[in-house]
């Protein structure tokens, strides 16, 4: 989004950064490298991985998101970072699409010159497995880890306010990464109003 807005301004009307307005997206030198971000997710707690009963199909798998994050993610998403085994079952997880690119040689984009709605949930839920859990040490991992990035979201939220003058930049409470599965009403509501604005 960043790389269209800034090569063809004229053909984008406005730009909507769904928990997405990290350094890829901008980044002038005054905020957090994504770097910082990648390093920081040595320290978070890991979920449980899914069971072999987890893995049976892609509903299954659904199910399995309902109990450890707190929403259901759309079988299609699931699609798209999971393989599928010929007999139906879920398979491998997809390698992400440009993570490499993410910390080494990565264009630094430090103008956005259209209207912008940046969304970013801070603090981060971590999910309904560490909010259930009682081994002390899932809790002091997640504490220490949402104390950490919640330094850096804040940071990089700032910087993109201050440093993008047609940003209108939203911070949504206790919001999960999915913030528009997690918080959809709340997305909605910021969404039709930033379009209302748009020409």
């Amino acid at each position: 989004m960043s790389s269209l807005s800034s090569r063809h301004p004229s053909r984008v009307a406005g730009l909507v950064y769904l928990e997405a307005g990290y350094p890829y997206a901008f980044e002038n030198g005054k905020g957090p490298t994504m770097k910082e971000f990648q390093e920081i997710r040595k320290i978070r707690p890991q979920a449980p991985e899914p069971s072999e009963s987890d893995l049976a199909s892609f509903s299954a798998l659904q199910r399995y998101c309902l109990r450890y994050l707190g929403f259901t993610y759309p079988e299609a998403e699931l699609r798209q970072q999971f393989t599928t085994t010929s007999e139906g079952r879920v398979g491998k997880e997809r390698d992400f699409p440009g993570s490499a690119k993410m910390l080494e040689g990565m264009k630094k984009y430090t103008d956005i010159p259209v209207p912008a709605l940046v969304i970013f949930a801070i603090p981060h839920s971590q999910g309904k497995w560490v909010d259930d859990s009682t081994d002390p040490k899932v809790r002091e991992a997640a504490k220490a880890y949402s104390a950490a990035e919640l330094v850096l979201t804040t940071r990089q939220a700032k910087v993109f306010e201050d440093g993008v003058p047609t940003a209108h930049v939203v911070r949504l409470r206790g919001a999960d990464h999915y913030v528009y599965l997690s918080n959809e009403a709340d997305v909605l509501r910021e969404m039709k109003s930033f379009l209302s604005t748009l020409r």
